[in-house]
């Protein structure tokens, strides 16, 4: 069973919806549950024309992605708190959030939300998108992706450049590096027998190699 899920929080504005469709996209590829979290600053009852507007269309793609829509109250708390506390209750293996130039957002996609949020999600991953470059691609968010190979040790398995002498090489595939980090963090899609599979690559090392290829795997691509 993937252990991946994927939440996708979104705030009023006109980028909530392509967040949303990137998560789902995202989710997709990883055949993966998907959430997404709004946080509103007033109960349900409350809510202006517009902010009912966003709330309708979201839970509308919501239902095309087949992800649970998630609505909270601030209650004079930290949105950071909110968040974490979400995550953690679904048990969240990756995070999205938008980064745009909206007032509102200025405080949660820079300085010290950002902070708050990684010392209470520990180990979930965060990811802040940049509005601009949001699409419904893995492309836009990771740069392009490069051949690479997959080593192992016998228990663990990488990704390498090149066929290191004394490791076994498995597999054969195609990196796409998340951008903004200078680890080996991001996707690595093999072909199987029946289809490609995109696997979470975390520092060079592939997550759940054995689970998703025992069955049908066919390293030459």
């Amino acid at each position: 069973m993937n252990k991946e899920k994927i939440m996708v929080c979104v705030y009023y504005g006109p980028h909530g919806e392509r967040l949303i469709r990137r998560g789902g996209e995202l989710a997709k590829l990883l055949k993966c549950p998907l959430y997404v979290l709004s946080v509103i600053p007033v109960k349900d009852n409350e809510l202006d024309q517009e902010q009912e507007k966003f709330m309708a269309a979201w839970q509308t793609i919501c239902e095309e992605y087949d992800a649970m829509f998630i609505a909270k109250t601030n209650e004079d708390r930290k949105n950071s708190d909110i968040i974490a506390e979400t995550a953690m209750s679904h048990h969240i293996t990756q995070l999205i959030i938008g980064q745009s130039g909206q007032t509102r957002w200025q405080e949660i996609t820079q300085g010290s939300f950002v902070n708050e949020l990684l010392n209470r999600i520990h180990e979930t991953d965060l990811h802040i998108v940049a509005v601009q470059r949001m699409a419904h691609h893995v492309t836009e968010t990771h740069e392009r992706g490069r051949q690479v190979t997959v080593i192992t040790d016998g228990h663990d398995y990488w990704i390498s450049n090149g066929e290191p002498e004394g490791e076994a090489v498995v597999a054969e595939g195609l990196f796409f590096k998340e951008l903004n980090t200078d680890f080996d963090t991001g996707l690595l899609k093999i072909k199987t027998n029946n289809d490609f599979k995109y696997l979470k690559v975390s520092q060079g090392n592939v997550l759940d190699f054995i689970r998703a290829t025992e069955n049908d795997y066919d390293s030459k691509r």
